[in-house]
C-alpha cells in the first residue's frame, strides 16, 4: 500500500494535520454544505451552466428536458439545491432560477485562489504592454486547462473564460506543458494522444509535433498560428512556482500578433522570467 507520502501532496497532508477528518465533517454540517453523489454533483452543475446560458427562470419540466434527466431525479435535484438555499420558486408560475448565494460563494473562492491572486498584477502589466488577451494555464491530465484570462482593451480581440480546457497539441499553452516535460514523460503522454484537427493548420503528424516542441523547448517560446483557433496567434512561455510548472500566454488576431511578435515576446519572457519562487 502506498505511504500517505506518496499518495497525497504536501500542501494536503499539511492541511489534513491542521484539520482532522472529524473537524472537517464538522464544519461541512455547521456550514450546511450540501452532500451530493457523483451524479448528482455533475447534475447540479450542469444545471447551474444551464441557467447561465439560458437566463430566465425554468419549470421542473423544462429542467428535465435540459438536463435530459428524468422528471423525479430533477425534483430531488431541485428540492436538494432549494433546501440549501441555492433556487427560489415562484409559486405562481411555478418556475425555479437561482438565488445569489452561489454567485457569492464563487467570488468568496476566487478572491482566494492563490494562484489567480499570485499571478494577476503580472498579468494585467502584461496585457497593458502588449494590449493583447493574457492567459494563465496549467496542465489537467492530457490537456491544458485556463486559470485566469485578462482580456485584451482592443474590439478585435482573443476571447477566452477561465476553466476552458484546450488540447496539449494544438494550442500555445498545451504545446509548452509538453515541451517541459522531461524527455521520457513527453513521449509517454505525446504518443497516447489524438492528434485531431482543430483547424487546418493543426500539426496531426506526430514528428512534426515532437520537431515543433524541441525548437520551442530551445527558444524558450512556444508558438501557434491558426492551430487551435483559425485566424489567432498565441505566444506562451513558462515559468515555475512552488515547484509547478505554469504557462503564460499572449494571444490575438494572427496578423496584428505577426507585426508585434518581437515586442510581444520581448515582453514575455521578461515577465516570466520575473516571476518565481513560492505562493506567500
Amino acid at each position: 500500500m502506498p505511504s500517505a507520502n506518496t499518495r497525497f501532496p504536501s500542501q494536503l497532508l499539511a492541511f489534513h494535520a491542521k484539520w482532522p477528518f472529524d473537524i472537517i465533517q464538522h464544519l461541512k454540517d455547521s456550514c450546511g454544505i450540501m452532500n451530493f453523489g457523483s451524479a448528482s454533483s455533475t447534475r447540479a452543475v450542469r444545471l447551474f451552466e444551464a441557467f447561465a446560458k439560458i437566463g430566465a427562470p425554468q419549470s421542473l419540466s423544462e429542467i428535465s428536458h435540459l438536463l435530459d434527466t428524468p422528471l423525479s431525479t430533477c425534483h430531488g435535484l431541485v428540492r436538494a439545491l432549494q433546501d440549501g438555499g441555492y433556487l427560489y420558486s415562484n409559486r405562481g408560475t411555478r418556475q425555479h432560477y437561482p438565488t445569489r448565494r452561489l454567485l457569492q460563494i464563487a467570488e468568496t473562492i476566487a478572491s482566494n485562489d492563490p494562484v489567480v491572486k499570485y499571478f494577476d498584477s503580472h498579468m494585467s502589466a502584461l496585457r497593458d504592454l502588449t494590449q493583447e488577451t493574457v492567459i494563465l494555464g496549467a496542465m489537467q491530465k492530457d490537456t491544458v486547462v485556463y486559470l485566469n484570462v485578462t482580456e485584451s482593451p482592443s474590439v478585435i480581440r482573443y476571447s477566452a473564460r477561465p476553466g476552458d480546457i484546450k488540447p496539449l497539441h494544438s494550442s500555445a499553452l498545451g504545446k509548452l506543458m509538453l515541451g517541459e516535460l522531461s524527455e521520457g514523460e513527453r513521449e509517454s503522454l505525446v504518443t497516447t494522444l489524438e492528434l485531431n484537427a482543430v483547424t487546418g493548420s493543426t500539426l496531426t503528424d506526430l514528428d512534426a509535433l515532437r520537431r515543433d516542441l524541441k525548437k520551442a523547448a530551445a527558444a524558450g517560446i512556444y508558438v501557434t498560428e491558426g492551430e487551435n483557433v483559425s485566424e489567432v496567434m498565441a505566444l506562451a512561455a513558462p515559468t515555475r512556482v512552488a515547484g509547478e510548472v505554469y504557462g503564460i500566454a499572449v494571444a490575438g488576431p494572427i496578423e496584428r500578433m505577426r507585426r508585434n511578435r518581437d515586442s510581444i515576446e520581448a515582453a514575455l519572457k521578461a515577465t516570466c522570467a520575473s516571476i518565481g519562487g513560492d505562493f506567500g
